[in-house]
């Protein structure tokens, strides 16, 4: 793949970021990476008239625990507002949840890609890309 992808993080953890971001450089398969650390700011982010078309993000790592509003909050809230997005970014849910329920509610919703355990890896996310943005 020779496109490079905008990314979003959302978590809550300034380590998780870091951590995070620094796997998504080492892959060098990304343009552009954001970081909102919690709901509101990923929506003011994903709502901003500032955010040039095609810096939208492609994919979407969202953590299920964070302050406030969570990830589940965060798909009712982007549903509202992506509703006529005909090129909807890749949401995968990247979590620490060991809980099953989480995973099950996870694949009933059709805006989620999928479920993984924190955290990203080189290989996680060669398989995400390969999978969603190989065409």
């Amino acid at each position: 793949m020779s496109r490079r992808l905008n990314v979003l993080l959302i978590d809550d953890d300034p380590t998780t970021n870091f951590l995070h971001k620094r796997t998504l450089n080492r892959t060098q398969l990304t343009r552009t990476i954001q970081v909102a650390e919690t709901v509101q700011e990923a929506l003011d982010l994903l709502q901003s008239p500032d955010w040039a078309e095609q810096e939208k993000p492609e994919l979407i790592f969202l953590d299920l625990n964070l302050p406030g509003l969570t990830g589940w909050d965060f798909i009712d809230e982007y549903k509202k507002i992506e509703s006529d997005n005909h090129n909807p970014p890749i949401i995968i849910i990247l979590s620490a949840s060991v809980n099953y329920d989480d995973e099950k509610k996870a694949k009933e919703i059709a805006e989620v890609a999928e479920f993984r355990r924190k955290p990203l890896t080189v290989e996680m996310l060669h398989e995400i890309i390969d999978h969603y943005f190989s065409a």
